[in-house]
């Protein structure tokens, strides 16, 4: 050994053969010794090549005497493929002859083309990114050849092979075996195992054990035997083609336990195999050897002719059948057979099952075994075969609760599937993310350049793609970067994810599991992973909400990042803010009131709002336009009354609302009131705090002797009795067990709906009053309340609103048309409502903005102030008449009427449902298209303003009357064409100059008003009326008629999500309208002296100060959430989205039909 192998200085061995001309790759070589220590040699390979530690191990056996050209092309393509796989997704090493020729040519070349994609791929990188950035670190190449030194030198005794072959130049490490040919196969499968083994020994630091000795265990073996067994590092032999040398490798490989995979369909020995292995298994044991053996005989002659000449034909018999016999175990499989097809693409999804079938049950229950699988297959990205293969193996749910596995499921791209294993498992997210896994996750993801360009987008010059992430990255720019796209702030907490980590509970359990589910779908939205956030939302406790969230969230990526990501994040948006509306759907289907329920409720998580201001903050104008959220705002903009009346009578349901709030009397027989909805809320107003009332539902109030009611009500004050480390529960265990069987009564009650006997509380029965009473005694509303009822609903404000504002234009219009001395009075009007207007506007903006209302701040105040400019600049103009000229006050009223009336437009308009589409066509049109008409039509303005000038009008004097006669001239072209300037006039021609004497004078007549006419006027003239009335004018009709045709489905849309905006707006306002509103504001504000001086309580000053329909909101809001809904809404997120893969495999149904004929028609003409 010494004298045959000595390392040098180039990290190969030099040897006194020619073994240094056959490739300058690091080898060793084998001397031609029988008496040769093979597991030195291996552990000299393994320690001068200096590999890192496999996990999985391929070794090819063909033929060296002859390589068939492959029945199908394509085939054969598919194994380059599945083996680049394979080499890309996980460490493996691939052995074979290493020879320029047949299968381990093939296998170089697509090696050589895998290295050739790699280099370009890193020059790529470090070009896009800069010489400072790591390129994409990828999995080593690891190509070795067991090479017989015989067929190099020419020495082979094959008659088909005289010619010495040479090396396969891109494989990276070879192993010289000295000998003849039929000797060295042996040698090359033993080498292959000894590899195995000794890696194992070198790299993995597991202690050696002789390998001579078949791997089948016996009875009394303990684990550390095991434990030393190469099926620690899995060692596949895959048989393509292959002569007599092939069976003998194939032979040795099973006494030494190692799984045979054959390639069936490849010629030679892989089907003399396959045929044998597959009539056996057929025949089963019985009298069937002799005609067997029989048929197999003759199977051999014919695929081996030279067989029967040499008289080797019984020899391959019996070994075919010692190999069969070989490959029968009773606990595992040695031997598998595949059909050679396109599917040799997806080689790890053949490997696999083959690895986990050749090992015994002991070796593949050991923990150690299952993580290492569990492992390989997450790698090879194979979660059918994870399932299937390794976790059921798992009986103690050790893998599923491994946090190191979630991690690299979590980092590594296309995962999704072993994620959702995970989650399955009920893996703790919250045991598994703290501040400091969270910020590792940033770092270590396998693409970060997203998320970095967005980091230099919002924080410029802080951060770089050669720099690592420091711990203020999630401690403080991340909720900024969160407020920054979705306004919500601070919605992670690093301090309460880290104490949850340790078990220090903010809350309890449920709520630190929400928080981390937060925090990991942010990162995964962050790092742009749609399909790991889809996965995430299945297990998501409120799936509506953070849908909504996530599609807010890429809605605001998608204003930082390149145009060319922009279309794909607004498509992601989307697509999440269509999972909200389905599972919605889905709900609203099953349940409407839970699903209002759900409208109505806060969200703590996401700043206490409700998933249809979430929707509205984000412009998802999809959620809004659903049907729930529209009747949400039906009844809200309805206010809890109806007109009574057909729909076609005479007298419109509007006109009768508005005669009922004037006259009064006619609510009587015109206005409905739905009994229980108001007198719950009168039972709620009466009260000074509604939860006071024993309310299980904030609008479902509960009587005072009902069982259940009470015990809920005494949980809530007296502290939940499951809870024992309640500070509130320092009783004794008698009334805490007390409690607890009054619980069980409860939910006995609660699903039967008939409990069997009552429940005994321990609470003092009273009798209820008769407001709380009010499904036993019918009390009718009184008339102040039906009064103060009707002019409190939204739709009610709206129209005497909108009365008010057309009786102050009326007068507004008749002061402005008025001579400027005969309207003192009407000035004064128009002064006072005006100022009453812009004080109800200013109140209510405050209120609204003090309640985080879904308004434009700054256009409001942009609004009050122009509005106060205007009534101090009219009343100074007014009051000082004398300080300019009178026609510009009243251009100044004029403009003010303008923008009053333009302001009704916009107010009262977008809630008309045939109204408020076409407004945003028109702001469309406004705004898009004759913007851009104008940007295109200026420079043709701007030239023929001078060109036409001068040579119609040469002698015009320059001045201000220049300017506004171009002016007049290009723009209203576009309106009409000036033909009258091109006409000759007798005054014109009357002045005439026909002797031009004077230089200086250009045009034709003496009087320079007079238009010089000729062809260059005419031909300046029409080129500039046909592109402006024929060419630009019919463009921008056809960009309007195309605007028209492409939003008219986003126009609905449009006026639905504005509607929320209205609806809120009006139901905030104050019931009376301006100039009355000066009323309720004094009244509200003696109630807040009154408040101040203690003569009223603050209970009672919000009831009798707020509007009554955002106290409806607010009673509407769920307070309360079960586990039972928590259950619900993951259910219903779980079915939907089986239901939605069932849908894409029945659409896959078809492709993979076609697709099994093809391969069926392919076999039976081959």
């Amino acid at each position: 050994m010494e004298s045959e192998v000595t390392p040098n200085a180039a990290g190969g061995s030099s040897s006194r053969d020619r073994s240094s001309t056959w490739t300058s790759k690091p080898f060793v070589v084998v001397p031609n010794d029988d008496a040769v220590n093979l597991p030195e040699i291996a552990a000299a390979a393994v320690k001068q090549f200096a590999l890192s530690s496999p996990d999985i191990i391929l070794t090819f056996v063909s033929g060296t005497r002859a390589f068939g050209t492959w029945k199908n092309e394509d085939h054969r393509a598919a194994l380059q493929k599945g083996i680049i796989k394979i080499i890309n997704a996980c460490e493996t090493w691939i052995l074979d002859a290493g020879l320029d020729y047949g299968l381990s040519r093939m296998i170089g070349n697509a090696v050589r083309d895998e290295q050739r994609y790699r280099k370009s791929r890193k020059e790529y990188e470090m070009f896009a990114k800069g010489h400072q950035q790591q390129p994409h670190s990828r999995h080593s190449v690891v190509l070795m050849g067991i090479t017989a030194t015989a067929l190099l030198e020419g020495k082979s005794d094959q008659p088909l092979q005289q010619d010495p072959l040479g090396t396969d130049p891109s494989h990276t490490h070879f192993i010289f075996v000295n000998g003849p040919v039929e000797a060295v196969a042996a040698r090359q499968a033993n080498l292959a195992v000894e590899l195995v083994h000794q890696t194992m020994h070198v790299l993995q630091k597991i202690p050696n054990s002789p390998s001579n000795a078949p791997s089948s265990a016996a009875a009394g073996e303990n684990v550390s035997e095991k434990l030393a067994q190469h099926e620690q590092i899995p060692l596949v032999a895959m048989l393509v083609q292959g002569d007599e040398t092939a069976l003998d490798m194939v032979e040795i490989y099973l006494k030494h336990g190692v799984p045979v995979l054959v390639v069936k369909g490849t010629g030679l020995m892989a089907d003399v195999l396959a045929f044998a292995f597959e009539e056996c298994k057929e025949l089963g044991p019985g009298p069937h050897l002799e005609k067997f053996r029989l048929d197999m005989t003759k199977h051999i002659g014919r695929i081996f002719p030279a067989s029967v000449a040499d008289g080797s034909l019984e020899n391959l018999c019996e070994k075919l059948l010692k190999c069969i016999g070989l490959a029968k175990q009773p606990d595992k499989e040695l031997m598998s057979v595949i059909a050679s097809s396109e599917y040799l693409s997806d080689l790890d999804s053949i490997v696999l099952p083959v690895i986990f079938a050749a090992r015994s049950p002991s070796l593949n229950a050991l923990p150690q075994q299952i993580s290492k699988d569990f492992l390989l297959t997450m790698k090879l990205n194979r979660p059918n075969l994870a399932r299937a293969n390794v976790l059921r193996r798992d009986y103690d749910g050790v893998v599923l609760a491994n946090n190191e596995l979630f991690e690299k499921a979590l980092l590594w791209l296309g995962r999704e599937s072993f994620v959702e294993e995970f989650m399955e498992g009920d893996i703790a997210v919250h045991k598994f993310l703290n501040h400091s896994s969270l910020l590792r996750l940033f770092r270590l993801a396998d693409n970060r350049d997203f998320f970095v360009a967005l980091l230099e987008d919002i924080f410029p010059g802080r951060f770089s793609q050669n720099e690592s992430f420091e711990e203020s990255l999630v401690t403080v720019d991340l909720n900024l970067i969160i407020q920054q796209l979705t306004t919500l702030p601070k919605f992670l907490s690093m301090h309460e994810l880290s104490s949850n980590y340790f078990g220090l509970y903010a809350h309890d359990a449920f709520v630190a599991e929400r928080k981390a589910m937060n925090a990991l779908m942010v990162w995964a939205v962050l790092m742009n992973r749609f399909s790991l956030a889809e996965t995430l939302l299945k297990f998501c406790e409120d799936p509506i909400p953070m849908a909504l969230f996530v599609s807010a969230m890429f809605r605001g990526l998608s204003g930082h990042c390149d145009a060319s990501l922009t279309t794909k994040l607004h498509e992601q948006s989307r697509n999440f803010s269509m999972k909200a509306i389905d599972i919605l759907d889905m709900s609203y289907r099953e349940s409407s009131e839970r699903t209002f329920d759900l409208l109505n409720q806060k969200f703590a998580d996401f700043n206490n709002k409700t998933p249809i201001k979430m929707a509205y903050e984000s412009e998802n104008k999809f959620f809004l336009a659903h049907e729930s959220c529209q009747i949400w705002l039906t009844r809200l903009w309805e206010g809890g009354i109806k007109v009574y009346g057909p729909t076609d009578s005479l007298i419109p349901s509007e006109a009768k609302l508005i005669i009922s709030a004037l006259l009064l009397f006619p609510i009587n027989f015109w206005i409905q009131y739905d009994s229980k909805e108001f007198l719950k809320h009168q039972q709620a107003d009466n009260a000074a705090d509604i939860n006071e009332n024993g309310s299980l539902h904030n609008d479902v109030p509960l009587e005072q002797d009902d069982p259940v009611g009470l015990l809920l009500r005494n949980i809530s004050r007296h502290g939940d009795p499951m809870d024992l480390s309640s500070p509130k529960n320092n009783e004794t265990s008698e009334a805490t067990l007390q409690k607890l069987e009054d619980l069980s009564l409860l939910e006995s009650r609660l699903v039967s709906g008939k409990p069997t006997e009552p429940l005994s509380l321990n609470v003092p029965r009273k009798r209820a009053p008769p407001v709380i009473r009010y499904h036993r005694r019918r009390k009718a509303l009184p008339f102040w309340r039906k009064v103060y009822y009707l002019w409190s609903a939204p739709r009610t404000k709206f129209w005497m609103f909108q009365l008010f504002y057309w009786v102050y234009l009326a007068i507004f219009s008749i002061a402005v048309i008025l001579p400027s001395c005969n309207k003192t009075h009407l000035d004064a009007v128009i002064f006072i409502w005006t100022a009453f207007g812009v004080i109800e506007l200013g109140l209510r903006t405050a209120y609204q903005a003090r309640h985080d209302f879904p308004v434009s701040i700054r256009r409001r105040v942009i609004e009050i102030v122009v509005t106060i400019v205007f009534v101090l600049a009219a009343v100074i103009l007014r009051r000082y008449s004398g300080l300019v000229r009178p026609l510009y006050t009243r251009a100044l009223f004029a403009t003010g009427l303008l923008y009053m009336y333009y302001r009704m437009i916009s107010v009262f308009f977008p809630m008309n449902p045939d109204l408020g589409p076409t407004l945003y066509r028109i702001k469309r049109m406004i705004l898009v298209d004759f913007v851009s008409f104008v940007r295109l039509a200026f420079p043709f303005i701007l030239a023929n303003l001078f060109v036409l000038q001068a040579v119609m009008y040469p002698d015009v004097p320059f001045g201000v009357e220049t300017w506004r006669q171009g002016f007049h001239r290009a723009f209203f072209t576009l309106f009409t064409a000036f033909i009258q300037e091109i006409d000759y006039t007798p005054r014109c021609e009357a002045t005439r100059i026909f002797n031009h004497s004077d230089t200086c004078w250009t045009g034709d007549y003496a009087d320079h008003t007079c238009p010089t006419l000729g062809v260059i006027s005419y031909v300046l003239n029409i080129q500039y009326w046909i592109i402006m009335r024929l060419i630009l004018m019919v463009l921008l009709s056809a960009l309007f008629a195309a605007t028209m045709i492409k939003v008219k489905e986003d126009a609905e849309y449009i006026f639905k999500y504005q509607r929320y905006s209205t609806v809120l707006d009006f139901a905030s306002r104050s019931a009376l309208p301006p100039p009355l509103s000066v009323v309720g504001y004094l009244f509200d504000w003696i109630v807040a002296c009154c408040a101040r001086t203690k003569r009223i309580d603050p209970g009672h000053r919000k009831q009798l100060t707020q509007p009554r329909s955002i106290k409806l909101i607010d009673r509407r809001s769920a307070v309360i959430r079960s586990n039972e809904s928590y259950s619900y809404w993951m259910g219903l997120t779980k079915e939907y989205y089986r239901k939605k893969a069932e849908e894409e495999r029945e659409r896959k149904v078809p492709a993979e039909q076609l697709k099994k004929l093809e391969f069926m028609t392919f076999d039976l003409l081959v």
